[in-house]
């Protein structure tokens, strides 16, 4: 675990954007953890700080690589730091990364903040991400496979035509993650309850069809159902599964922690 001294260091380390953001995240959130913890025990002090210094640290690393990956577009990293929208952002995740021992929350955490650096203001990924930060901070790690499934269901696709061998495997690699998954309906209720999702328990939706779909229209008629993955999905669709769909906030928390589960880095929504 990340200290706070550590994270001056990380700030002269990293250098560029990437260090100048960690710093400045170090230097209002210690005022921001006093104002929110300064009344609570010096162990529950000490702990928030130790949670948001992982959180920077995350965040230093992911930025610094934002910047190799969007080389000649650092003005649009400064224009958006600098941005009030961006700052309360930046607080809202640190605060609701301070709460958490759950480094995977934390990771998401700072991955929401750097995502939003790519993201110009007044887009419904900019004004949803505050909404986004609550809802990571308030999901449990079932909900949040939840929306990462929902998410590769409903969004993801080929980026590439691909053969009826192909697709059969590219499914097979996206869906192995959820091999294990079960699907709880009070999970889906919550989701409602934080704004990331609706819930139809009678819905009719045909998984099959939907997968054909999402490979393209030449793959109407390839045959899926042979596929455990696909089998094992199909349980949980009629369990209601079939019944969420994400909202623009659960899709971004969905996409980050899909993301996250298997370490490939898919375009966030729109």
């Amino acid at each position: 675990m990340s200290d706070p001294i550590s994270i001056i260091a990380l700030g002269a380390a990293v250098g560029g954007a990437a260090g100048k953001l960690a710093e400045k995240a170090w230097d209002n959130g210690q005022r921001w953890l006093k104002e929110r913890f300064g009344s609570y025990d010096h162990d529950v002090q000490e702990k928030a700080q130790l949670n948001a210094a992982h959180f920077i640290e995350h965040l230093a690393k992911r930025v610094e690589l934002l910047e190799k990956e969007t080389l000649g577009h650092g003005l649009l990293l400064e224009n958006v730091v600098s941005h009030p929208q961006f700052s309360v952002l930046l607080q809202k995740s640190l605060l609701n990364a301070a709460q958490t021992d759950d480094e995977t929350k934390q990771d998401l955490l700072a991955e929401l903040v750097a995502a939003r650096l790519t993201s110009n203001h007044e887009t419904t990924f900019s004004l949803a991400s505050q909404l986004a930060s609550d809802a990571i901070a308030h999901s449990t790690k079932q909900q949040l496979q939840l929306m990462a499934l929902s998410f590769f269901v409903q969004q993801v696709r080929p980026k590439h035509p691909l053969s009826a061998t192909d697709y059969r495997r590219w499914l097979e690699v996206w869906l192995k993650p959820f091999e294990y998954f079960e699907f709880v309906e009070n999970d889906a209720l919550h989701l409602v309850a934080i704004a990331c999702a609706s819930y139809d328990p009678a819905s009719e939706r045909d998984l099959t069809l939907l997968l054909q779909m999402k490979g393209g229209t030449n793959h109407l008629k390839t045959d899926l159902t042979d596929l455990i993955e696909v089998e094992v999905l199909q349980m949980q669709w009629v369990f209601g599964l079939s019944g969420v769909f994400l909202t623009s906030v659960g899709s971004i928390v969905g996409g980050l922690a899909l993301d996250q589960m298997i370490d490939s880095k898919y375009e966030l929504p729109k």
